[in-house]
């Protein structure tokens, strides 16, 4: 398979993965007490910039005009 669709089919199940996880927070913060809904609120940040660095990289790798693939090989 080509290493760009398998790099884009990464990619979207991250995002996939990312946004139940998500969901999964939203509830358990709307649910919860005051001092572990400020628990669930910070961990719910940290994914949310964790699934917007995931679209990003989506984008560019989308982008022809990109240089995304000079750093897989390091991790991105």
């Amino acid at each position: 398979m080509n290493t760009t669709v398998e790099y884009r089919q990464k990619l979207l199940a991250e995002l996939i993965d990312q946004s139940a996880k998500i969901d999964e927070l939203v509830m358990k913060s709307r649910q919860a007490a005051s001092d572990v809904k400020l628990s669930y609120d910070q961990e719910l940040e940290a994914l949310r910039a964790k699934q917007r660095e995931t679209t990003e990289k989506l984008h560019a790798l989308e982008d022809p005009g990109t240089s995304v693939w000079e750093n897989i090989g390091d991790g991105g």
